[in-house]
């Protein structure tokens, strides 16, 4: 996998981070680099120190898989800064051919991933794949709610919402906004309230680190079905990328579209599909997990 590959997928997570409803979880599974994801978070344990001292740079470099690491946070902190305000816009202006594009993407690449599983999923395996679908499709038509939380609430949001990233389907801002802390957070780093920011990010790191070892632990003990269970919650988290959506009256609901609104956004689901088929295609790569 080359410099500009592993760039261009952290990018793609870092832009699926910010926005709420789609996750970069679901970008690194999806595009083959989730388990090479989890093994450089699970390096992440107190012999690092030991390396360091015995290996320097160049041991800490090799232990945490620099060649990937870097390249990947990288796509990731300049997509969050400037490809995320972008999308936000976008959003704000033509939802519905942001989420169409996201929709046809997300069904070209899970259409992928059931591919994989044919061959090694037993019949009761795909009951995982079922009580994911379902279970995202619940948490998606969730309302979003906006309160103002006590500061001891921050190390708990960040641990939460970093934790989601891991998690295909389950967006860590979307979770922020469930729980109405999204605003508050959006404040915190507009005013640089170093405060929330550092709870927060202390409270994530912690969690991220958490999740990683226990989705590695279960991946490695019971691959086939977790498998489908994460690519359950994949196809179930389409609910909060279709195209035509609204909140009313304080619910979330969907709605099929007129033939003339329906034209553009599926023209740019069309795109996002033939973007994501063309992109595997090139790229060789089974997506997945890939635990080593």
């Amino acid at each position: 996998m080359t410099f500009i590959g592993i760039l261009a997928r952290g990018l793609a997570m870092g832009a699926a981070d910010s926005v709420p409803g789609v996750s970069g979880g679901t970008v690194a599974f999806l595009t083959g680099i989730y388990g090479r994801w989890l093994n450089v978070l699970t390096s992440v344990r107190p012999e690092l120190w030991a390396v360091f001292r015995s290996g320097g740079i160049r041991g800490l470099w090799h232990r945490l898989d620099g060649e990937f690491l870097l390249p990947l946070l990288a796509g990731i902190l300049v997509s969050l800064v400037t490809l995320s305000h972008l999308i936000k816009n976008w959003l704000e202006v033509v939802p519905d051919r942001v989420w169409g594009f996201f929709f046809g993407l997300v069904i070209a690449m899970g259409l992928a991933l059931v591919r994989d599983l044919k061959g090694k999923a037993a019949k009761r395996d795909w009951a995982f794949f079922v009580l994911g679908c379902l279970a995202a499709m619940v948490l998606g038509m969730q309302t979003p709610q906006s309160v103002m939380p006590s500061l001891w609430i921050w190390p708990l949001a960040g641990a939460m919402a970093l934790s989601a990233m891991l998690l295909p389907g389950i967006s860590g801002s979307f979770l922020l906004l469930l729980t109405g802390l999204y605003p508050a957070l959006l404040s915190a780093v507009s005013e640089f309230n170093l405060t929330i920011l550092g709870l927060f990010l202390v409270g994530g790191v912690f969690g991220l680190l958490a999740m990683a070892h226990a989705l590695k632990l279960f991946l490695e003990r019971y691959e086939t079905p977790v498998l489908c269970l994460l690519t359950g919650v994949v196809f179930g988290a389409l609910v909060r990328v279709w195209p035509w959506q609204a909140a009313a009256e304080g619910k979330f609901r969907l709605y099929l579209p007129s033939p003339d609104d329906a034209l553009i956004p599926l023209g740019c689901a069309i795109i996002g599909f033939f973007g994501g088929y063309i992109t595997m295609h090139f790229a060789g790569n089974k997506v997945g997990a890939n635990i080593s």
